[in-house]
């Protein structure tokens, strides 16, 4: 009797591919629980990244309302200069004349014939040396086949220094060589010298308070300025240090009302303002921003009744991730009640939140109906808040940031950021009870991990020893299958005879 192969299958008809493939999805059930455990693991550190991101949120809101709300100025345009306000400006007016702006220094060598001719002498290597000001020179080495104008300019801006290089056309066929600062003023005065190579020293060679072959195109010069008929000299046309928290961009020099000697400038009145609108925004980000905390905290800590169907014995997955935390129900806590507590102490008139007209929303709930949604959800009436920062913007603002010692609300916020996001400031840095946890997290499922990987291999092991008992059976069933068909030929030809 003839027998057949049939695919997938072994001699003696057992589908070992099928029975292996089956024996895996057995086998990687034992996986299960460390996988459960380790996509929990996960899932809160994942949790507590957002939690630590929206305290983040909070946090820079505060800063923002210190630095650009409550001490928010706003500048008037003016025609020959800009003005931006920082921190620590204040309001008040000034009297600008912009009579010089700073110009970058210039130099050029006189023409050459050719802008590919080697200038050079005979030496190998030579060293030219640019310096800016009173600045670190920049050494820009030359081979003796480098001495040309291309040559020079293309190894000069290869630096990627504080000059730039060009060869211009000087006129009658000829060409020379510019030499640029990027800084303008006496910081960017430009000194070039020539080292190794006399012949290219003629050519080069440039000192501002000396004589050279090489001229100046265009003499660096410092911005001047008058404020308030105070004289002030810079080598930029960018002055930050003039004026404190205003920084001035210096657009063009004021006009000339009469050519003097002295001249006489015609002056712009720099005006610096109180303003307080942003302050309402900040106001409103704030409470959006926690609003938008306490909606997370209550999504990721979040129960849900298991379904009746359920296997008792296996983690509830409708659960948030930090369901049950400890540290999150405090942390939540702390905000609560330091967003709805009171702070006498800094304000009289505003001694909380909800004399600015910030309350704790609460759904309406009809006898009877639970509750839903997150509890403790602020809510602004915009008009009282509006009537509050118009008529009495400095207790508004001692509510916020304290007065006298006594903290507001930002100090005693920065108290629970310091407990759960830590102290960047303090020496060692301290860290905070999130990366604390996350710590945890993560070596419990680096643990994991390493459980996951090791019955991993153990199931590979015993899939190989399956593997060779189920070729062994396969065998020995092919060959029970033969012997059986040669004994039931040799019984028909018996019979035959």
């Amino acid at each position: 009797m003839a027998s057949f192969a049939v695919p997938g299958l072994g001699g003696s008809g057992l589908d070992i591919p099928s029975m292996l493939s089956q024996l895996r999805v057995a086998e990687n059930q034992k996986l299960n629980p460390y996988l459960q455990k380790q996509s929990s693991f996960n899932g809160q550190v994942s949790s507590w990244g957002k939690i630590s991101s929206s305290l983040d949120a909070i946090k820079s809101n505060m800063e923002k309302l210190q630095d650009e709300g409550f001490n928010g100025v706003s500048v008037g345009d003016n025609k020959a200069f800009k003005a931006t306000a920082g921190k620590g400006a204040i309001p008040n007016s000034y009297s600008m004349v912009v009579k010089q702006l700073a110009k970058s220094h210039k130099i050029g060598t006189e023409p050459q014939t050719s802008n590919d001719k080697e200038l050079g002498g005979s030496e190998t290597n030579r060293k030219v040396s640019i310096t800016l000001g009173d600045g670190k020179p920049m050494d820009v080495d030359l081979k003796k086949d480098e001495t040309s104008l291309t040559q020079i300019a293309k190894k000069i801006n290869e630096k990627n220094g504080d000059v730039t290089a060009e060869v211009m056309s000087a006129g009658g066929g000829k060409f020379k060589l510019v030499v640029t600062s990027k800084k303008t003023g006496s910081d960017g005065e430009i000194t070039v010298n020539v080292d190794g190579d006399s012949t290219l020293a003629e050519v080069l060679n440039f000192d501002p308070k000396g004589s050279s072959k090489m001229t100046e195109i265009t003499a660096a010069q410092n911005a001047l300025i008058e404020i308030d008929g105070e004289e002030v000299e810079r080598s930029s046309n960018t002055i930050a240090d003039a004026i404190t928290g205003i920084t001035l961009e210096l657009r063009e020099v004021s006009e000339v009302v009469a050519e003097g000697p002295p001249k006489e400038y015609k002056s712009e009145t720099l005006s610096v303002t109180a303003d307080t609108s942003q302050v309402k925004t900040l106001i409103e980000e704030f409470v959006k921003n926690y609003n938008a905390f306490l909606n997370l905290s209550a999504s990721v800590s979040a129960y849900t009744a298991p379904d009746k169907n359920a296997d008792p014995t296996q983690p509830n997955t409708g659960n948030g991730a930090l369901f049950g935390d400890g540290t999150l129900r405090r942390l939540t806590s702390q905000m609560k009640s330091t967003a709805v507590g009171n702070y006498g102490e800094a304000s009289e008139l505003y001694q909380s939140l909800a004399t600015l007209g910030i309350t704790v929303k609460f759904d309406d709930v009809n006898p009877g109906e639970e509750r839903t949604g997150t509890i403790g959800l602020l809510s602004i009436d915009s008009k009282k808040l509006d009537e509050a920062l118009k008529n009495n913007p400095k207790e508004v603002e001692a509510l916020f940031l304290g007065k006298d010692g006594a903290d507001g609300l930002k100090g005693r916020m920065e108290d629970v950021f310091k407990i759960y996001l830590g102290d960047s400031d303090s020496t060692p840095k301290t860290e905070g009870a999130i990366t604390t946890a996350v710590k945890g997290l993560k070596e419990q499922e680096s643990r994991i991990a390493k459980q996951i990987t090791r019955v991993e291999m153990r199931i590979e092991d015993s899939l190989k020893r399956s593997e060779k008992e189920f070729l062994r059976l396969d065998k020995a069933m092919t060959e029970m299958n033969s012997l059986s068909q040669s004994l039931q030929a040799a019984l028909l030809g018996l019979m035959k005879e």
